[in-house]
């Protein structure tokens, strides 16, 4: 820093002040001295900017910017000084921003903050300036026919209006203007006050649905908004619109929704429509459709609830669809029931491709065994041998073969992704300083823009920094089924081994516990609420530890490995020992709850053996996660040069 002083302008007192002013900036920002500045006083200086930021004095942050331009986060100060007072920025200055960020996940992100700054200014000219087609997202389709409105294109944004107020759920506030002027302007006609209507009771609004009601004035129009209503509390009524002939389009779609929440809540009722030939006014279409649909919720029902009418009609509707998702409900039924017949004959029954996937293939050949048609079954199962799933798995399991699994090489070539260089140093320094949830963000978004040899690179590179949950998703995205030892990180591993000593269970069922419930990700937090690498719910962490004497402060210290461990493997411990040592019973209450294994256990009374059990789990998650988990067992046994079995023989001896 110079300073050039004219000593015949200036009085001594500024000189030493200027001098003093000098030396005191050096000291707190040595690079304002020519010195170099560390990361530790780049870190100082970015955090300082941060609290400017906070409170909106960019004027200094841009003081400073020039000394942090080698830091790898100042690209976020910038992104933070550019969301202040944005409603003054000019489109080009925004575009321009995301144009030349577009390396970065916030690039993405600007356009919505920029909207709303905009329509909170009512700079409705501006907002069509820079947003010149219909957004997607259906605030700032508000947004973007408001300003329409705004701007003279009154035509255009009544339209838009329009196709945003029939929607069966409600609509953004951000619609209000526009929809008060649409409705003062040309008045929302009563066709479309009914299609609403009618889109309410497929969404199950039933207060959107008694709103728009009060909208109708025609005799006509509330006679058939008043039969909606009453079908939807009482669906039981379209009996008494079947009977007087051809359905208009109108009344057909009344009926055909009536019918299918009658057959949700009563379906026995509904079959006895289905009998008693009530709906032999309903076009083809109709009536196959809904055909499916009661199949469908009888295929839910308990056996014993069901006549033998029932189920006669049920099967030969299933038999005859085209819906693969009922036909392997009906295969699964089967399954539960066990009868070997009726499980060869509907998997026989599904398409060429579904037959020929390792789930299906399974079975068949387990069916071919059971009915005594022993060598083509066998050959069936042979042929799953080798390859990566849970049923090829199972098959070598029950042919008493080993299951070897080969890992395909991988050469790393660091050059390959040496132009993401400042990419990969902006996720360092975000890890570093315990940014997870913007590390993560950073690297979706590099995934997203790098090639597939790229991606097999940047896995490698990610295992070498001992990021485990960055490597399992850079191993999807990838598709690197065939590296182990990427899509299966040895992670946390002294957590797991003590506290699967301390609990007395097999560190390898915890490690391929976490692995499936979080991938791996210390800061995983799901939609319901679960947290961290076990995923328990902050209900069931403080549970544990009160129940155990464990220590447990709040729900932030389930972002803790070690402590996430310690009540997830508590937890399981409490499972096991509930369902004695069994782990697929365990690994379903993991997920499900124990109470829905209960009831899974108490309608099965003992009948079915394991493979069948796992296969009956009605829940479509429940199902995958047990399957997953012995799976990642094999891998984690394979990459530890372990040995073990697929399942224990308690686990395969007992009658579910």
């Amino acid at each position: 820093m110079v300073f050039i002083v004219y000593s015949d302008m200036m009085s001594n007192w500024l000189v030493r002040y200027l001098v003093v002013f000098y030396f005191t900036l050096a000291a707190v920002f040595p690079a304002m001295a020519g010195e170099k500045m560390g990361l530790q006083e780049q870190r100082h200086l970015y955090d300082q900017a941060q609290q400017w930021l906070d409170n909106k004095q960019v004027k200094k942050y841009y003081r400073i910017k020039s000394r942090l331009e080698s830091y790898p986060l100042t690209p976020y100060l910038d992104y933070r000084s550019i969301l202040i007072d944005m409603a003054q920025k000019p489109p080009i200055v925004i575009r321009n921003f995301i144009n030349t960020h577009a390396e970065f996940p916030f690039s993405s992100r600007i356009t919505a903050p920029y909207l709303d700054a905009l329509a909170r200014d009512k700079k409705w000219a501006v907002l069509l300036q820079f947003q010149k087609t219909e957004p997607r997202q259906e605030k700032y389709r508000c947004y973007y026919y408001t300003a329409k409105l705004k701007t003279g294109s009154k035509r255009e944004a009544y339209l838009g209006a329009q196709s945003l107020w029939l929607s069966g759920q409600s609509v953004s506030d951000a619609c209000n203007e526009l929809f008060s002027s649409w409705e003062k302007s040309e008045g929302i006609s009563e066709p479309l006050i009914l299609e609403r209507l009618f889109l309410a009771f497929e969404q199950r609004q039933y207060r959107l649905m008694k709103f728009l009601k009060k909208k109708i004035t025609s005799k006509e129009n509330q006679r058939i908004a008043h039969m909606l209503l009453t079908t939807y509390r009482h669906p039981e009524n379209v009996d008494q619109f079947l009977s007087h002939g051809p359905l208009n389009d109108q009344m057909l779609r009344l009926v055909s929704f009536g019918l299918k929440k009658l057959a949700y809540q009563k379906p026995s009722q509904a079959y006895r429509f289905v009998q008693q030939g009530k709906l032999k006014y309903l076009d083809s279409k109709a009536r196959n459709t809904f055909f499916e649909y009661l199949a469908g919720v009888l295929l839910n029902e308990d056996d014993i609830s069901l006549t033998e009418s029932m189920k006669v009609w049920r099967d030969k509707i299933i038999a005859s669809s085209q819906n693969y998702l009922l036909l392997e409900r009906r295969v699964r039924e089967e399954i539960r029931y066990g009868d070997w017949q009726g499980i060869y004959d509907w998997v026989n029954k599904l398409s060429p491709s579904l037959l020929n996937t390792a789930r299906w293939q399974f079975w068949l050949g387990f069916s071919e065994i059971k009915l005594g048609q022993k060598k083509s079954g066998l050959d069936t199962l042979e042929q799953l041998s080798g390859k990566r799933n849970f049923y090829s798995v199972a098959a070598a399991s029950y042919l008493n073969r080993s299951y070897v699994y080969s890992e395909q090489p991988l050469n790393y070539d660091p050059e390959l992704i040496q132009r993401y260089r400042k990419s990969l140093d902006r996720i360092h320094e975000l890890i570093d300083r315990d940014k997870i949830e913007a590390s993560k963000s950073e690297w979706r978004w590099l995934l997203g823009r790098a090639s597939l040899e790229e991606q097999t690179m940047l896995a490698q590179y990610a295992a070498d920094s001992h990021w485990y949950h960055l490597t399992v998703l850079a191993t999807i995205e990838a598709r690197l089924w065939e590296h182990l030892e990427l899509r299966f990180p040895k992670a946390y591993l002294q957590f797991f081994e003590f506290f699967a000593e301390k609990y007395k269970i097999d560190p390898i069922t915890l490690i391929s516990l976490a692995r499936q419930e979080s991938a791996m990700d210390v800061r995983a937090y799901s939609p319901v609420g679960a947290k961290g690498l076990m995923q328990l719910l902050p209900s069931t962490a403080r549970y544990m530890a009160k129940k155990y004497q464990l220590s447990y402060r709040n729900s932030h210290d389930l972002f803790n490995a070690k402590k996430n461990i310690e009540l997830g493997s508590q937890y399981l411990t409490e499972l096991l020992e509930r369902y004695d040592g069994n782990r697929v019973l365990a690994f379903a209450a993991y997920n499900a709850g124990p109470s829905r294994v209960d009831l899974w256990l108490e309608r099965s009374s003992g009948n079915l053996d394991v493979y069948r059990f796992i296969e009956a789990i009605p829940f479509r998650e429940t199902r995958g996660y047990v399957q997953n988990v012995l799976m990642f067992e094999t891998y984690y046994r394979y990459l530890f040069d372990i040995k073990g079995s697929f399942l224990h023989p308690s686990e395969l001896e007992l009658k579910y």
